[in-house]
This record gives C-alpha cells, structure tokens and sequence, in this order.
C-alpha cells in the first residue's frame, strides 16, 4: 500500500510519513522510526508505549435494524464479516457474553477495517469494529450499533520502536503528543 505523508502541525521541519502493513516485520527490514502496533508489546530488541485497547461493537447497516437492536442470539444466525487480522474476534465476543457459536468463524473476511466497514454499511452482514475507527460512520448513520454489548480485545496498541535507533527531538516530541493524545481519547471514550 502507498505511503501518504502528512505535515506535523506545530512541528515546523518535523514529516510524519504513514503506511499500512498487516503483517509483522522487522524493523532492520525497513527504515521506519517506530510503528503504531496492536498486538503485544513483547517484540525481541523493541521499547513500547502503551497507546490503547482496542473495544469492538457489533455494527450493521441501519436497513438489518428495522426492528430496532439485534439480541446476541439472533446476531448468531447472521452473516458475520470477518476481518482477517483478528481471526478470533467474533468468538471473543460471543464468549464475552457466555455463548458458544459454531458458525463465529464462518464469513467472508477482509483485509482493513475499512473493507469491513464499507461491507457492513451494503447490507453484508454484521462486523466487529473498534467504534474509535467508525466514528463518523456511526454518527453520519452509515453504520448503526446492532448490539449495546462491546468486547474488549486482551492486546492493545502500542508505540513501537527500535531499541538500538537514536532517538531524534522530532520522534521523542512525536511519542509524547501522540502518548498525551491517546490518553485524551481514553479518557473521553471510557477506555
């Protein structure tokens, strides 16, 4: 996937370059200063920076909710969207809720959340996503809550980083807003 580079405001000098990957790496593969990860922060030769734990909804189409939210039983015999980076979602969630379904794995799975958002906003089925990453969906009505039951991932995201890089001005003023950013959102969000 590209790059995309963004101007850092406040920061005159400092560029904060993105790009996506799905998969692990390794840091002496590529020339990244550090990676926003969810997982665990245990990698070998890595410091990390708690940013936030990830809390996913059940989120449909408005069209599935014409009879207003949908019971965890009846979300079972649903078409449940998977997102292929977290293969256990939907059972962590049915768990979450004492239940045991055969059919949590079954559905067709998708790469990026926002595959999994754009196919629950057609009418797909229903997918598990952190509401922090559907926020103007759920607010423009693109996306509705099919159940008021959130379940919260045992990994987190993390700042990650070489051990053995020096760290610049630019990268320690960069953990420290993005640090003080997540802890705004935490405690906004109830995280």
């Amino acid at each position: 996937m590209p790059s995309s580079a963004i101007p850092w405001p406040g920061h005159a000098g400092v560029q904060v370059n993105f790009e996506t990957r799905t998969r692990p790496f390794l840091f002496d593969d590529t020339e990244f200063d550090a990676a926003i990860y969810f997982g665990d922060a245990g990698w070998p030769g890595t410091q990390a920076s708690f940013l936030m734990w990830e809390q996913s909804l059940p989120v449909c189409s408005p069209r599935l909710l014409a009879a207003g939210a949908i019971e965890p039983g009846a979300i079972a015999g649903l078409p449940l969207l998977q997102q292929s980076t977290r293969p256990y979602a939907w059972r962590q969630w049915f768990a979450s809720l004492g239940m045991e379904v055969a059919q949590d794995m079954s559905g067709p799975r998708f790469e990026l959340f926002s595959m999994l958002a754009e196919a629950a906003t057609q009418g797909m089925g229903l997918a598990l996503i952190p509401a922090m990453l559907i926020e103007e969906e759920l607010a423009s009505g693109k996306l509705a809550i099919a159940c008021d039951h959130s379940c919260r991932d045992d990994k987190a995201y993390y700042l990650i980083y070489p051990e053995h890089k020096s760290e610049t001005v630019g990268f320690r003023s960069f953990r420290t807003w993005l640090c003080d950013e997540a802890a705004r959102y935490r405690a906004a969000s109830g995280l």
